[in-house]
């Protein structure tokens, strides 16, 4: 991704800006840019940035994007630098208020990973290989490094090597803990278990996210000719959600137009892409669960085509208030093997990129009617 984002933006930088210079060796001077960066005491405004040691940015306000880009950032602000003699393409990425990634782009000589990694453990940095290749032949040029240490926030440098086959060198600094998610077509490639041996790395998913996503949805209905599974039994369902420890609570779900009194929450990662999760239902029985991505990626997914290779039948069954930036649409999904099940899947669009919401009702019921909803086949109902 450094390759795609940075040339157009940054390397135009480079040259129209007079570059900072640090001087010191290359990878130290990299090394204290990336401390800086996980400093408890740098602000994540856009003006914080400027506090990164050796670089040259553009000035502010930074600048909105018609499309978001793939990590999110609606955002961005050139720099240039030149660290210990390399030439750095700087673009920082993120929402209006807050910074959340800058990449780095060396346009010279090599700084090497082995060396940066080492400059960072100089620094007193603790660094932990956090995902990676699944296998030399895969095709992954990256590897994702966890940094952590008594003076920093933890965050991820990842270190691009590669850049489809040939050689190439960049680097993005992205604050927390958690791996930022990675695109579709990478999920195949790169594994989260870079202590074994290559034999036995598993992918982060073989499955695309949507369509993981689809046969989590899919094990969640209850079978044909049973009743609702109870709390327990949703629990055990292996669709690997992680459910919060108690069981349901009483909850008032008045902000979800749900009159359900019991409610549990729990967290899942769909091939590397995060959803929070809730169910909701009786003292005794599930009736709906809600799935809202925490992120946004790439919009032209078709899960519920992915739910029609798996023998159900897809059919709208009401279209919701027309709104430019999202849709709101229910539909009936049913199959010889399983329950009626009616499913709304809410999109919400911003650019290229799009964010997803869902909700599935186990007992095939719609809730009451918004006036503004529409039936198929009317006003654009499709």
């Amino acid at each position: 991704m450094h390759r795609r984002l940075l040339p157009a933006c940054a390397l135009a930088m480079l040259a129209a800006l007079p570059a900072a210079r640090a001087a010191g060796k290359p990878e130290d001077a990299l090394a204290a840019v990336i401390r800086a960066f996980l400093d408890k005491n740098l602000s994540t405004d856009w003006a914080g940035v400027e506090k990164l040691p050796g670089i040259r940015w553009a000035p502010l306000p930074p600048t909105a994007l018609q499309n978001c880009l793939p990590d999110g950032g609606c955002f961005t602000r050139q720099g240039a630098a030149i660290l210990g003699g390399r030439k750095i393409a700087v673009v920082a990425t993120g929402a209006r208020t807050i910074v959340s990634n800058v990449y780095l782009r060396n346009v010279t000589a090599p700084f090497g990973e082995a060396a940066v990694l080492a400059a960072l453990r100089e620094a007193s940095l603790s660094t932990e290989l956090a995902r990676c290749p699944v296998n030399a032949a895969s095709g992954g040029g990256t590897n994702w490094h966890r940094i952590s240490g008594a003076a920093v926030n933890t965050g991820i440098v990842s270190i691009q090597t590669s850049c489809s086959g040939k050689p190439c060198e960049g680097f993005v600094l992205t604050g927390g803990s958690q791996l930022p998610p990675l695109q579709p077509n990478q999920v195949r490639l790169y594994t989260e278990q870079c202590s074994a041996p290559e034999a036995d790395r598993k992918p982060v998913s073989n499955l695309l996210p949507h369509e993981q996503l689809a046969h989590t949805l899919a094990a969640l209905i209850p079978p044909a000719g049973g009743s609702l599974p109870d709390w327990k039994a949703m629990a055990a369902v292996p669709a690997g959600i992680e459910w919060q420890a108690g069981g349901p609570k009483k909850t008032d779900l008045s902000f979800r137009n749900d009159p359900n009194p019991m409610a549990q929450s729990a967290q899942t990662v769909v091939a590397g892409r995060r959803f929070s999760v809730m169910a909701s239902g009786s003292p005794t029985q599930v009736k709906t669960l809600y799935f809202d991505e925490g992120g946004m990626h790439p919009k032209g997914e078709h899960m519920l085509g992915v739910l029609y290779t798996l023998g159900f039948a897809v059919k709208l069954a009401r279209c919701g208030p027309v709104y430019t930036e999202s849709t709101n649409n229910w539909y009936s999904i049913t199959s010889a093997k399983t329950q009626p099940a009616m499913l709304r899947q809410s999109i919400r669009y911003e650019g290229n990129q799009v964010q997803d919401a869902y909700e599935l009702r186990l007992d095939g019921t719609l809730p009451a009617r918004d006036p503004r909803d529409r039936n198929p086949g009317v006003n654009g109902c499709r």
